[in-house]
């Protein structure tokens, strides 16, 4: 009973945001969007619903509108004091919070994923371009409103045609950049993310930091809050075969060093994971980098059956 409450107050509440889209939202309320996007993925899914079902009833003749309005309760039926648009959208909202219909899905949404040691390049609808590395998982949602991506997993280098009405999302977690058009790299690592801007101009919203506004050869690093120059040999080196590090923690680089190879890196105590390591490695031999950490790190690596086995050089003797 609970969850149906949940589930019909999200449905309301993205009927109101959908209205209130359709009207030149200010930036603040595009933030609060998000915001409310975020926090529950029941806002999420109630939200793409409405949208599939406003396309749905905006190919419905004038009559059958004004029929099924007339079933509706009073209250929510007044549509000489509605626009066209807003109506319909009314509409569609109420009709999934009154009867429960649950089998519309967005037609416009499409996965795209890569394999251990597989890039892939995908153009979009829109002329948008992302380039997936190694390893990695995204969803694309296209609609009137926005072009919103989401990265499950991996690293993707996105080259974003210029739409001013619509702006394109990436989300990570709770973290979402917004651009208008820009060439830019967005890498998850597990709940954080690390984000590199080529050209353009990135807002990055991260909720423990607030909005971080990224522009030519700027990046940021959400695990730390910290936002860094970028030389132009730093950009998206994944696809140059090369991977580069800048004090980042030792679990977060072998997360990345992992995407690469089918004999991962692992950590044999977790206190390793606050150790740091700067440099630029080769992404076609990580069996060498594994072999360079020790003289970089106060670690010793064992090389198992299928893995290498990460350990404190105190450790070593009792193994």
């Amino acid at each position: 009973m609970n969850k149906t409450k949940n589930n019909t107050a999200s449905f309301e509440q993205a009927m109101l945001w959908l209205l209130r889209l359709q009207e030149n939202p200010s930036q603040e309320q595009l933030n609060q969007w998000q915001q409310w996007l975020q926090s529950d993925t029941d806002n999420s899914r109630a939200f793409n619903e409405c949208l599939a079902l406003d396309s749905q009833f905006a190919k419905l003749p004038p009559e059958t509108v004004n029929n099924f309005l007339r079933l509706l309760p009073e209250k929510n039926a007044q549509p000489q004091r509605m626009q066209w648009s807003k109506y319909l959208t009314l509409a569609a909202s109420v009709a999934v919070i009154s009867i429960s219909i649950s089998f519309y899905t967005p037609s416009n949404t499409q996965a795209y994923t890569t394999a251990v040691g597989e890039t892939k390049s995908v153009t979009l609808a829109d002329g948008s371009n992302i380039m997936l590395d190694s390893d990695t998982d995204l969803s694309v949602y296209y609609d009137d409103q926005q072009r919103r991506i989401e990265l499950h997993q991996g690293q993707a280098v996105f080259n974003v045609a210029k739409q001013t009405n619509r702006p394109f999302l990436v989300s990570v977690n709770e973290i979402t950049v917004t651009v208008l058009g820009t060439h830019f790299n967005v890498n998850r690592l597990k709940n954080d993310a690390v984000i590199a801007v080529d050209h353009g101009k990135v807002n990055v919203y991260d909720p423990t930091f607030g909005n971080i506004l990224l522009e030519d050869k700027q990046g940021y690093y959400s695990y730390d809050d910290r936002k860094v120059e970028l030389t132009n040999i730093h950009f998206a080196m994944w696809q140059q075969g090369q991977i580069h590090f800048s004090h980042t923690p030792l679990n977060l680089a072998i997360e990345q060093l992992n995407r690469y190879q089918t004999n991962q890196l692992q950590l044999g105590q977790q206190q390793l994971a606050q150790l740091t390591i700067s440099g630029t490695f080769q992404l076609n031999d990580v069996s060498h980098t594994a072999q360079l950490l020790p003289k970089i790190l106060p670690i010793e690596v064992i090389s198992k059956n299928n893995h290498w086995l990460l350990l404190p050089r105190k450790e070593l003797a009792t193994q």
